[in-house]
């Protein structure tokens, strides 16, 4: 019975506890390296400067527009002119300890934010941005910003999350990938949208359907991820787009990448953030699957929805959570192989380019741009948080060096335009504050972020959140913090409620080790990119040796042809 009482464990710190229980019977050795605390507070000020050059490049030469153009020192809207750099970076600043900075925020937002506009967006990247960022800013509020605060970024998220519910009204309930705030579905928007677009909204509408006890934000996101979930193949796996109307698959490729990623991420982390059964199933499920039809060796492949047969045998740089999920899960053992295969790409090119073809060992040609994602350093920090092991401080710090000598410029940080020569491009995306420079502070941390204390302190400027590490929290997909509210899981009638917090403790553990024994060793008018990243061209690879040729077919994969680490061996 999954059913897990969250008045004395944070999920995180529960599942670390498993994991570390499952990395002592492993094989595994500890790194050498062995950075000490004032090495570590280095680093974390590192990353602080690095955030803040970003930072105030953006307030002083951009805000309130949405993104920074860092090397011409301007300004963008690109996605509905709502200051979207300046939400997203809300709770970081929390994180960091500026109190000032973050109710300065807070206000504006609320003074200045209005979403009745003509303005057609991504109903993904606005939910996990700009919804995300305003329900982790009014829960935070409500912790840090007493007595002043009285709850309008709730009242901001209930708008605007009434103005994406329309895009769910669908013969199958996916919704359409894009919403007009104002006006709703534009006429002719395409019916084609990627699975991670579609089923990446159960942390903030649940969270939303909780806190104002409107549930249909809920029901909306979970009726999505069943529809999707419906369409399947017989071995469990997901195309990559799929056609909202009928739920026929237009891409029919499987993997964990572009186009499909967060769909595992939130599976998962709604299962623990809402004790929720149903959604844990089909997770455990859909990891089954994946294991069995797109690991291969240390890497993963993207193949076919029917067969399981290869087409597609690139490394991409969005991959890269998932070696943090499976540490949470407790698959530490096959998280750190992984984890070195990926971060071993970044050694030789000092970033991950977008696409990194496992055959030619070469980066994949029309993806070798590096824009300051932060998949890699959000698993090099689950994985830390696993089991302390400083090879990960190692892997960062290799990463903040890269970050500070190539992509600082005078107004910020840059992405990189080619991972082999090195040119920039004049765009920051606003996640390099709410996630690359989180993760990167939040591991070099000297301290635990993670205890069981609801004693979270005043709210005074400080050189530290260190009301963070005192509050049980989860991260959704633009590292966004939101924390455990108790009272979304009272039941009154759950007879487990009444045994003591050790007993419980103890009894979620042996229940997530039996989920994880479980696991064992899813057109018609153009979309636009900044909804689904449409994938380069259609592919497939010949039963001879591995090359590209055009057209599309299914072929079948040889066990005996093992897909060969191109990279060098990671030491």
């Amino acid at each position: 019975m999954f059913n897990y009482s969250y008045n004395h464990v944070l999920f995180v710190f529960l599942l670390i506890q498993v994991s570390l229980s499952t990395a002592t019977t492993t094989s595994y050795i500890p790194s050498i390296y062995t950075p000490t605390d004032d090495q570590k507070d280095r680093l974390k000020q590192d990353v602080k400067d690095m955030f803040y050059h970003s930072y105030d490049g953006y307030l002083n030469n951009a805000f309130p527009m949405d993104e920074l153009k860092p090397i011409s020192c301007s300004g963008s809207n690109t996605f509905g002119e709502y200051a979207l750099t300046f939400i997203d970076s809300l709770d970081t600043l929390a994180l960091m300890g500026n109190m000032s900075e973050f109710k300065r925020g807070v206000d504006w937002i609320i003074d200045h934010t209005n979403f009745d506009t003509n303005k057609t967006v991504s109903v993904f990247e606005t939910n996990i941005r700009v919804l995300g960022g305003l329900l982790s800013s009014h829960l935070l509020a409500e912790i840090l910003l007493k007595p002043t605060y009285k709850g309008e970024l709730l009242d901001k998220a209930l708008d605007l999350g009434n103005r994406l519910l329309p895009a769910f009204d669908t013969p199958t309930g996916i919704p359409y990938g894009a919403v007009n705030l104002k006006y709703g579905v534009p006429i002719n928007e395409t019916t084609i949208t990627c699975t991670a677009a579609a089923g990446t909204f159960s942390l903030e509408f649940g969270i939303l359907s909780k806190l104002t006890g409107k549930s249909e934000f809920e029901k909306a996101a979970r009726k999505s991820i069943k529809s999707i979930w419906e369409f399947r193949s017989e071995l469990d796996l997901l195309g990559n787009h799929i056609d909202i109307v009928d739920g026929e698959w237009t891409i029919k490729e499987s993997g964990i990448g572009t186009g499909i990623d967060s769909f595992f991420e939130y599976l998962f982390k709604s299962a623990i953030y809402f004790d929720d059964q149903e959604y844990m199933d089909i997770f455990l499920a859909s990891y089954k699957a994946i294991i069995k039809h797109v690991k291969k060796e240390s890497w993963y492949v993207d193949v076919s929805l029917n067969k399981g047969a290869i087409i597609w045998p690139i490394y991409n740089s969005l991959q890269s959570f998932w070696p943090g999920l499976q540490s949470m899960f407790g698959q530490v053992e096959d998280a750190m192989g992984t984890i070195k295969a990926f971060h071993s790409v970044w050694r030789r090119y000092g970033f991950t380019p977008e696409g990194y073809n496992l055959i030619s060992g070469q980066v994949q040609h029309g993806q070798k741009g590096y824009p300051l994602r932060p998949e890699l350093v959000e698993s090099l920090y689950y994985l830390y948080q696993t089991n302390k092991d400083p090879l990960f401080v190692k892997m960062a710090k290799d990463m903040v060096w890269t970050l500070n000598n190539v992509t600082k410029v005078e107004c910020g940080h840059a992405n990189i335009k080619d991972v082999e020569s090195h040119s920039l491009d004049d765009k920051m995306e606003s996640f390099f504050l709410s996630e690359t420079c989180k993760y990167l502070y939040l591991l070099f941390s000297t301290t635990s972020t993670i205890q069981d204390n609801n004693n979270v302190g005043d709210s005074d400027d400080s050189d530290d959140g260190d009301w963070f590490k005192k509050l049980n929290i989860i991260f959704n997909t633009e590292g966004h913090i939101f924390p455990m509210q108790y009272r979304f899981f009272e039941k009154s009638t759950d007879s487990s409620n009444n045994i003591n917090s050790k007993e419980k403790e103890n009894a979620d553990k042996e229940n997530i080790q039996q989920q994880q024994q479980q696991v064992g060793d899813s057109k018609k008018v153009k979309e636009f990119e900044w909804i689904c990243k449409p994938m380069p061209y259609l592919r497939t690879i010949s039963s001879g040796p591995f090359q590209f040729i055009g057209g599309y077919q299914e072929t079948e994969w040889y066990e005996d042809k093992k897909i060969l680490d191109a990279i060098a061996e990671f030491k």
